[in-house]
């Protein structure tokens, strides 16, 4: 008996059925998506607000490391804190130098032999910059510890500018800048602090009142402040001359905040550097009498070593006298300039030693040029003595 066997058809989803499914789909998706913005949007928010933080607490880092050196290798006449608003602060401090023996020789914090000298010494009237954001032009004078050389203090600025490339109208940008090279960006999304100056200074008020003995803010009346007569500590800039007030500075005070966070609540970073060497006394410690000066060096073009040798005695403390040289140091200028710049060279005294050279391959051949050199002696004071006699050589 043959059964046959009946198949129920198979029948596809109706219109209506795909409708509800899609828009269940649609539905579910729109809310993962959503789930997934808002929390892109609190990644976002997270990571901006810790670069932010970052980014000041960085600023913070190198105003501490850096403010706290003004002061550092300054000769007598030159200016320790040079102009100081409530955004701008500018000072000398040796924090550079291009001389291999630096950590003997000028006693500057860091050392780079591929520094340039607009890096790594002071700033001449040659060449003076305005102050940025200020009106103020500086150098008044050059100033240097041997008479026709420059020193080795440079002019270091911070200052806060309103920073063009932020979304937030009230951001700034916290700026350094070295003697007149380029500024560089240090922190930027810094904002102000209600009505609160990004700087503020404390001195001692010790030189205007006699029973005075804790440090006071400086009042907004003194500021800016500048370093407006070319010497310091000389007449006009003695007793309570307004010239005076910068000399007096102790501390720097900076307050700004990060950003504002999306709750309306702020971070303030506020903190105070204190600056040791300004109140220091600026005096080197006793080693003997200054040193005195070394013979004048022979100069000898040698066209087979295409360098110019140099060649002088030791000199009367290098192995008698006080016996207290340290080194001998080397200038060197084209004839016809009026400063030396910085040194060429340093050679360490040597005991024993009745005779040093020096071979000079600095030179340009080819155009004639006549070269003049100079001599000195550091002691340990570290002093050095007056220059010695001028020598020239022709290169050809």
């Amino acid at each position: 008996m043959i059964h046959s066997r009946t198949s129920r058809a198979r029948r596809g989803a109706s219109l209506v059925e795909l409708l509800v499914t899609m828009v269940i789909f649609g539905i579910v998706m729109a809310a993962a998506f959503g789930f997934l913005l808002v929390q892109t949007r609190g990644y976002r928010t997270v990571a901006t607000r810790t670069e932010q933080v970052q980014n000041a607490r960085f600023g913070h880092d190198i105003l501490r490391q850096e403010i706290r050196t003004a002061g550092t290798n300054v000769v007598d006449a030159q200016p320790l804190a040079v102009y100081a608003s409530d955004s701008v602060f500018a000072f000398n401090a040796d924090l550079l130098t291009n001389l291999l023996d630096s950590t003997l020789f000028t006693g500057a914090i860091y050392v780079d032999p591929y520094a340039s000298d607009a890096e790594a010494s002071a700033l001449t009237t040659e060449a003076p910059i305005v102050i940025p954001g200020s009106t103020f032009s500086y150098p008044l004078a050059d100033y240097s510890s041997v008479l026709g050389t420059i020193g080795e203090a440079e002019t270091v600025v911070f200052f806060f500018t309103p920073d063009p490339e932020h979304d937030d109208p009230d951001a700034y940008q916290l700026m350094r800048q070295v003697n007149g090279n380029a500024p560089e960006l240090v922190a930027n999304g810094l904002r102000q602090v209600e009505n609160t100056p990004f700087f503020r200074y404390w001195y001692d008020p010790s030189r205007y009142d006699v029973n005075a003995s804790a440090l006071m803010r400086v009042p907004e009346a003194w500021l800016p402040m500048a370093k407006s007569v070319p010497t310091r500590g000389t007449p006009p800039d003695t007793g309570t001359a307004v010239s005076t007030r910068i000399d007096q500075l102790r501390a720097v005070e900076v307050t700004y905040e990060a950003a504002s966070r999306s709750d309306g609540t702020r971070e303030v970073i506020q903190y105070m550097i204190p600056m040791p060497n300004i109140g220091a006394e600026r005096a080197v410690r006793a080693c003997g009498r200054p040193p005195l000066p070394p013979s004048a060096p022979t100069a000898v073009w040698n066209a087979d070593s295409a360098a110019v040798m140099l060649a002088w005695p030791n000199a009367t403390d290098d192995g008698g006298g006080e016996d207290d040289t340290l080194r001998y140091v080397l200038w060197r200028r084209l004839a016809g300039a009026t400063t030396w710049r910085n040194p060429i060279a340093t050679v360490g005294a040597v005991a024993g030693t009745s005779t040093y050279a020096y071979r000079d391959g600095g030179v340009e051949v080819g155009f004639n040029h006549l070269y003049q050199y100079v001599l000195a002696v550091q002691d340990c004071t570290p002093n050095l003595s007056t220059l010695s006699g001028v020598v020239g050589v022709t290169v050809p």
